[in-house]
């Protein structure tokens, strides 16, 4: 009767009863037997979660309580809602893991199996996987090539509970996709401090810069970072597994940035003692760009731009200067924080205006 009851509510009023089949919803416990939990649903009807679907909540609920309840059908053969509490469990903890994966939060995961590829763990009833890549270098198994002492490792950690984040998500089991490297990084990075000074070893060289490891991660020091001069072959001044110190000069997310140079003495600022705005030195034209020229003074360079090379309009600095060529210049701004100084050629070349002084005629000397 209660199911021929359910069925006409449904069909006659579709819109009266607002949940389906998959849906989680807010229930009360009427009464909770050994196998049987009995639950009300809104006052349209009653629901039934069997002891198999109880989850972990189900043990702590008395008549009276509430709680979310997934529903797996819409009638038994009683006519009663079949719902399950570990599953609205389930659905609750996944759609928490998706924003976890998004804001890159921490979560703490249990070990519960190993193979020779990783770890299974588990958040809650969600089983996801946890690659031996993606392990702590504490943890990470340091038998190359032995996969069953890997394994053997591996199963030194089941029952452990472990930090990870969520990294992504299996295309074929949508199951979640762990690494604790990426959350001992995380929490590692917490405490780098920029303005630190701290050693490493060279783990990588690229053509845009030098990647240091600092133990639990890596840091990245640029090119523009690696040394005051210009160097295009940052493979002749470090070498891999070389320990060098560098300086923190920046922390963004998970990426530490680093440098070399900051450690030394900028020869900029010892350089230009000697010199001072106003001076007129020479130099030698070095490179011309569509801007200007750059002119090297010494162990310093300085620019002189377009406008700065003639009095008259010009489009090309080779129409005034030729690369090679040493020529007098004039110091018309030394920069020492952007370690630049500004010449000017049109200027050196100005004669210095004679002020007239005015004179008394002479007496005459006649009688």
């Amino acid at each position: 009767m209660a199911e021929e009851t359910m069925k006409e509510l449904i069909k006659e009023n579709p819109n009266l009863v607002p949940f389906k089949k998959q849906d989680v919803i807010e229930v009360e416990i009427l009464n909770k037997t050994k196998n049987v939990i009995l639950a009300d649903l809104m006052g349209l009807t009653q629901g039934v979660i069997h002891f198999r679907e109880w989850g972990e909540e189900g043990d702590n609920l008395k008549p009276g309580d509430k709680a979310l309840a997934y529903v797996i059908s819409m009638e038994d053969e009683s006519g009663n809602v079949v719902l399950s509490l570990r599953r609205a469990d389930q659905q609750r903890l996944n759609q928490a893991l998706v924003k976890k994966y998004k804001d890159r939060e921490m979560i703490t995961v249990r070990c519960v199996e190993a193979n020779k590829g990783g770890l299974l763990c588990d958040f809650g009833p969600i089983r996801g996987f946890l690659p031996v890549s993606q392990l702590s270098a504490a943890h990470y198994p340091r038998v190359a090539g032995d996969k069953d002492k890997i394994l053997a490792r591996l199963k030194d950690l089941i029952g452990q509970s472990l930090n990870v984040k969520v990294i992504g998500f299996d295309k074929k089991t949508n199951s979640p996709i762990f690494s604790e490297k990426a959350a001992q990084e995380d929490m590692t990075l917490k405490k780098v401090k920029k303005g630190e000074v701290l050693e490493g070893k060279v783990s990588g060289i690229t053509d845009f810069g030098i990647f240091v490891n600092l133990g639990e991660f890596d840091g990245l020091v640029h090119i523009s970072e690696a040394s005051w001069e210009h160097v295009e072959d940052l493979s002749k001044l470090v070498k891999i597994g070389q320990k060098i110190k560098v300086k923190v000069i920046g922390v963004e997310e998970d990426r530490v940035f680093l440098s070399i140079k900051r450690l030394l003495p900028d020869p900029f600022l010892e350089a230009v003692k000697k010199f001072k705005e106003g001076d007129l030195v020479k130099g030698k034209v070095v490179r011309l760009v569509p801007f200007g020229a750059f002119v090297k003074l010494n162990e310093v360079s300085g620019l002189v731009k377009l406008a700065e090379l003639s009095e008259k309009k010009i489009t090309d600095p080779k129409e005034i200067v030729e690369e090679g060529k040493s020529y007098k210049f004039k110091i018309i701004k030394i920069d020492k924080t952007a370690r630049r100084i500004d010449l000017s050629l049109k200027q050196a070349e100005k004669k210095p205006k004679t002020k007239k002084v005015k004179g008394t005629c002479p007496q005459s000397l006649s009688g």
